[in-house]
């Protein structure tokens, strides 16, 4: 008796379910297989000026230490290193306003320009 009535009920749900299954694959021409990935409404770096907006003047004297050349700031008792040798070397023992952005991690300021100071 069992037998009997399963057969008309698994009849019944898979004609239900055939129309829908095929309505989920079958789709309008022209639009894509899946969902577009969702964009971001903001860039993930809020700032793209960044690299601009941290550009500060450090003031001090240029010295070199164990083959690097450093920027001494006696105000503020810390020193930083200088990525750019060439143009540190030419300010060599000479006090000096420094411009560029620090790197806090490896204590450098990445020189975007040299001068003497006044």
């Amino acid at each position: 008796m069992k037998g009997k009535l399963v057969t008309p009920f698994l009849s019944v749900l898979f004609a239900t379910a055939l129309p829908l299954s095929i309505a989920a694959v079958v789709q309008e021409p022209g639009r894509p297989a899946y969902p577009p990935p969702v964009q971001e409404s903001q860039p993930r770096d809020q700032n793209p000026n960044k690299d601009q907006s941290d550009v500060k003047t450090f003031s001090g004297k240029i010295t070199k230490s164990n083959g690097k050349y450093v920027l001494e700031d006696s105000k503020m008792s810390s020193s930083y290193y200088l990525d750019d040798a060439k143009s540190a070397r030419k300010y060599e023992g000479k006090a000096v306003l420094v411009t560029g952005t620090l790197d806090a991690a490896s204590n450098t300021i990445h020189v975007q320009r040299i001068e003497a100071a006044a």
